[in-house]
Protein backbone atom coordinates (compact mmCIF):
# COMPACT_ATOMS: atom_id res chain seq x y z
CA UNK A 1 0.00 0.00 0.00
CA UNK A 2 1.25 3.55 -0.71
CA UNK A 3 0.25 6.13 1.86
CA UNK A 4 0.80 9.83 2.00
CA UNK A 5 1.88 11.96 4.65
CA UNK A 6 1.92 15.54 5.64
CA UNK A 7 3.41 17.32 8.52
CA UNK A 8 6.48 16.06 8.39
CA UNK A 9 9.37 18.46 9.78
CA UNK A 10 11.11 20.08 6.95
CA UNK A 11 14.34 18.66 8.15
CA UNK A 12 13.17 15.12 7.85
CA UNK A 13 14.69 13.36 4.84
CA UNK A 14 13.96 9.59 3.57
CA UNK A 15 16.06 7.67 6.16
CA UNK A 16 13.90 9.27 8.77
CA UNK A 17 10.83 8.66 7.14
CA UNK A 18 11.63 4.88 6.91
CA UNK A 19 12.91 5.11 10.94
CA UNK A 20 9.89 6.42 11.67
CA UNK A 21 7.42 3.68 10.08
CA UNK A 22 10.00 0.78 10.65
CA UNK A 23 8.36 -0.33 13.61
CA UNK A 24 5.48 -1.60 11.60
CA UNK A 25 7.18 -3.98 9.24
CA UNK A 26 9.34 -3.24 6.52
CA UNK A 27 9.21 -0.25 4.55
CA UNK A 28 9.20 -1.06 0.69
CA UNK A 29 9.94 2.44 -0.03
CA UNK A 30 10.35 6.32 1.27
CA UNK A 31 10.45 9.51 -0.57
CA UNK A 32 10.61 13.19 0.59
CA UNK A 33 8.66 15.56 -1.76
CA UNK A 34 10.84 18.61 -2.83
CA UNK A 35 9.49 21.71 -3.53
CA UNK A 36 11.25 22.10 -7.53
CA UNK A 37 12.05 26.19 -7.10
CA UNK A 38 13.48 25.71 -3.40
CA UNK A 39 14.92 22.74 -3.32
CA UNK A 40 13.78 22.49 0.30
CA UNK A 41 10.97 19.72 2.02
CA UNK A 42 7.31 20.78 1.47
CA UNK A 43 7.12 18.70 4.86
CA UNK A 44 5.45 15.83 2.78
CA UNK A 45 6.25 11.96 1.94
CA UNK A 46 5.27 8.84 0.46
CA UNK A 47 5.95 5.60 1.54
CA UNK A 48 5.47 1.98 0.68
CA UNK A 49 4.58 -0.94 2.79
CA UNK A 50 2.88 -4.14 2.81
CA UNK A 51 -1.22 -3.92 3.24
CA UNK A 52 -1.51 -5.03 6.97
CA UNK A 53 1.66 -3.09 8.34
CA UNK A 54 0.55 -0.18 6.22
CA UNK A 55 -2.77 -0.51 8.21
CA UNK A 56 -0.87 -0.86 11.41
CA UNK A 57 1.70 2.41 10.81
CA UNK A 58 -1.77 4.23 9.92
CA UNK A 59 -3.53 3.65 13.07
CA UNK A 60 -0.59 4.36 15.19
CA UNK A 61 0.64 7.19 13.90
CA UNK A 62 -2.26 9.43 12.26
CA UNK A 63 -2.64 12.57 14.53
CA UNK A 64 0.89 12.10 16.39
CA UNK A 65 2.88 15.12 16.76
CA UNK A 66 6.30 15.57 15.52
CA UNK A 67 8.16 19.30 15.83
CA UNK A 68 4.74 20.68 16.73
CA UNK A 69 2.73 19.54 13.35
CA UNK A 70 0.47 16.65 13.87
CA UNK A 71 0.66 13.63 11.11
CA UNK A 72 -1.92 13.21 8.43
CA UNK A 73 -1.51 10.00 6.66
CA UNK A 74 -3.20 8.99 4.00
CA UNK A 75 -4.17 5.76 1.27
CA UNK A 76 -2.42 7.12 -1.72
CA UNK A 77 -4.85 6.75 -4.91
CA UNK A 78 -3.77 5.20 -7.72
CA UNK A 79 -2.63 8.03 -10.65
CA UNK A 80 -3.93 7.43 -14.04
CA UNK A 81 -1.54 8.15 -17.16
CA UNK A 82 -2.04 11.04 -19.05
CA UNK A 83 -3.55 10.74 -21.90
CA UNK A 84 -1.10 11.91 -25.32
Amino acid sequence: MRMTISGLPRDFDKFDLQRLFNPFGWVEYTKILIDPISGLSRGKGIVEMRDDHAKAAMAALQGKMLAHSPLNIKEAKERRPKPE
